[in-house]
């Protein structure tokens, strides 16, 4: 299966990419292709959904596991985040886009279906 953006894209999209390997996002565009084909959304959008996604899985997979939430000085204290919290799509500001554009092109297909469907009650 080709592949449905490029690295170039990707990278377009943020600074944070930069410095991402090559083979890196050639794996998550692959990752976020399959996961874009599979929806049943019309080919015109696959790009745009591949690249939000490719990028949401970039983020996550280079962002450090755990961060210091919380720090205090006299007597030593650190509190990390929790890095098993799963947040899904919502972990990325990439992966927040995916979903929106996701949820509008939902609605555009439910109200396309109210429009061609028909009511008749035959007496």
């Amino acid at each position: 299966m080709p592949a449905l953006t490029t690295i170039e894209r990707v990278r377009l999209l943020g600074s944070e990419f930069e410095t991402v390997m090559d083979a890196r996002l050639e794996m998550c565009i692959e990752d976020a292709s399959l996961e874009v084909s599979s929806l049943g959304i019309h080919e015109a959008h696959h790009e745009r959904l591949t690249r939000y996604l490719a990028a949401h899985l970039a983020t996550i997979s280079t962002t450090k596991a755990q961060v210091v939430i919380k720090e205090k000085v006299d007597v030593i204290e650190r509190e990390y985040s929790d890095p098993n919290k799963n947040l899904g799509l919502f972990s990325s500001k990439y992966g927040q886009e995916y979903q929106r554009i996701l949820d509008e092109l939902e609605e555009m297909e439910v109200q396309q279906n109210k429009k061609t469907h028909l009511n008749l009650v035959v007496i």
